[in-house]
């Protein structure tokens, strides 16, 4: 992509010199509305290479944009590691009880006449 831009502008510079020469060589040889022709086609090739630019600094910002998109936030990583720890709770009461106690439908419960 990068590439592309290098060649248009390359384009526009060369079709901006050719219609530049011609509307000089037009003024030289007594034709003024040939030359009004070259001048306002030199001036539409630099109106070209302007929006070029422009669109490449869109694509550009754009794709910026959409990479941080994807990175999480501060906020966002806060609320992962929450995510994770809550993940790793087996139940409610083993969370409030810091690890002491299980709910009654934890899967981890001991049975009370183990001895334990």
């Amino acid at each position: 992509m990068r590439s592309l831009h290098h060649v248009l502008y390359a384009c526009y510079g060369a079709l901006f010199g050719w219609l530049a020469w011609c509307a000089v060589q037009s003024a030289r040889n007594g034709a003024p509305s040939v030359c009004a022709v070259f001048v306002a086609g030199s001036g539409l090739v630099v109106v070209a290479a302007t929006r070029e630019g422009v669109l490449k600094d869109t694509l550009r910002r754009e794709a910026v944009r959409a990479q941080r998109a994807t990175r999480l936030h501060p906020a966002d990583a806060g609320a992962a590691e929450a995510a994770v720890a809550r993940a790793g709770w087996c139940c409610d009461a083993w969370a409030a009880t810091a690890g002491g106690e299980h709910g009654p439908s934890c899967r981890h419960r001991l049975p009370k006449g183990n001895g334990v």
